[in-house]
């Protein structure tokens, strides 16, 4: 059951803002007389201020926070917009053409680069070095994905190791196919592949898995399970058919539908869901965990573990990110980076997740906060992970993502579903993944 939203009251007390307080002197009229007597206060106009957040009910303790800041700050009077995420970047690159671009508003690290490479927002390192918002707690990874060229232009308010981060398995289906469950989290790629095999039942179309690379970036996790990589760390080269260890994860996925037959065919696979019970394991992203007792119900037992290492014992990921930025047409940066602040701070993203379905944010706090501790252990289990190496997301430098990614869904789709052969499938992905990522900066 979740827990009922914060109120903008209990926020302000729990932000050690006295909520009285500032009641008072948000309804006091114009001019009205200051307490105890004497003359009025003179008239002054309030500062416009925008924000704009994430349009989805999971969100909803963005505008949560933004109102409680407001409410705290009655010489302000603040917008609170709502957009929906995959609208966003188009709409601050017009909001910037028309120099109307919220003083604070939201982004994903997929488009993020390319929009402050147009100038939109303003690079925090003054500010932090004034405030600092308690850098040091937020994940490398996560600041990483909220940067640009060395200059941080956002603060992440989440991040979340990708698609592949866990396994999930119906534990009835593996009960009735006589296999076991890894004990615990040292496990590896061969351990999954061992039972996807013994899981399957073609003949009651029962699958081991469902593994699949939809997006570049998801393969990249694997690849650097195995040591390897999809980008060249200067992100000007597509690796996937050049680096060995990406050629040898290729090698694993394309497997369980060619050789092993334990992942469902192209025909197959439409309309596949874990929850329908047909599937022993499936892919998951640390952001799912909180819904599954909602989307599963009593309808079978499972449990989860983190994604399996590689053969030589890494467990790579890549991290996905999202932040809040300051427009560089802010007239009032200072006001815009406070409200950054709270919006990315521990006491909002621990609220962020006691009060919907949300994981933990991009705070090392919060994944560890008591608060929290009794959601599920695997948050735990990931923050460990996430803690202890870096998961930079695989940016092309020329920051042609959506094209990057337009491209491997039209080329890689033959591949992994066996309809050609491997040698070709790979280089057919990797040619025309590189021609992308050679274009010069839109």
């Amino acid at each position: 059951m979740m827990n009922q939203p914060m109120s903008r009251r209990q926020l302000l007390q729990w932000m050690g803002i006295g909520s009285a307080t500032v009641a008072l002197a948000a309804c006091a009229p114009v001019g009205a007389p200051a307490a105890g007597g004497g003359a009025a206060a003179p008239s002054t106009a309030q500062k416009a201020m925008s924000i704009a957040t994430y349009a989805d009910p999971r969100n909803d303790w963005q505008r949560t926070a933004a109102k409680a800041w407001a409410d705290a700050h009655p010489d302000v009077d603040l917008t609170v917009d709502e957009v929906l995420y995959a609208e966003m970047n188009k709409k601050q690159l017009t909001a910037l053409a028309t120099n109307t671009l919220w003083d604070v508003s939201f982004s994903g690290v997929k488009w993020f680069p390319y929009v402050v490479s147009k100038g939109a927002f303003l690079a925090m390192e003054d500010l932090i070095a004034a405030k600092d918002p308690g850098m040091d707690d937020f994940f490398s990874a996560g600041l990483a994905g909220a940067s640009f060229e060395g200059k941080q232009y956002g603060l992440p308010y989440l991040m979340h190791p990708g698609n592949p981060a866990l396994i999930i398995f119906n534990k009835d289906l593996m009960d009735a196919a006589g296999v076991e469950m890894p004990a615990s989290d040292d496990w590896t790629t061969q351990d999954y592949m061992d039972i996807a095999i013994k899981a399957t039942n073609p003949d009651n179309k029962i699958y081991g898995t469902n593994y699949f690379p939809s997006n570049y970036y998801d393969f990249c996790s694997l690849a650097r399970s195995y040591g390897g990589d999809v980008l060249s760390k200067e992100g000007d080269k597509f690796t996937f058919n050049t680096d060995p260890q990406s050629v040898e994860a290729c090698k694993w996925i394309v497997s369980l539908r060619t050789d092993h037959k334990v992942a469902p065919t192209r025909d197959d696979s439409a309309g596949l869901e874990f929850a329908a019970g047909t599937l022993a394991t499936s892919m998951l992203g640390t952001y799912a965990v909180r819904s599954l007792e909602e989307t599963i119900g009593d309808k079978f037992k499972w449990d989860i573990l983190l994604h399996p290492t590689g053969p030589t014992g890494i467990r790579g990921y890549q991290a996905f990110v999202e932040n809040f930025a300051i427009s560089a047409q802010s007239k009032y940066p200072e006001l815009a980076f406070d409200l950054v602040t709270l919006e990315t701070s521990t006491d909002v993203g621990v609220e962020s997740v006691l009060s919907s379905s949300n994981q933990p944010t991009a705070r090392k706090s919060v994944w560890s906060s008591p608060k929290l501790a009794d959601l599920h252990p695997i948050f735990k289990r990931a923050l460990d992970w996430m803690s202890s190496q870096p998961g930079p997301f695989p940016m092309p430098a020329n920051l042609r993502f959506q094209e990057l990614q337009d491209t491997w869904a039209n080329n890689s789709l033959d591949l992994f579903y066996g309809d050609v052969g491997l040698e070709e499938g790979m280089q057919t992905v990797q040619d025309e993944c590189q021609a992308i990522v050679e274009l010069p900066r839109a």
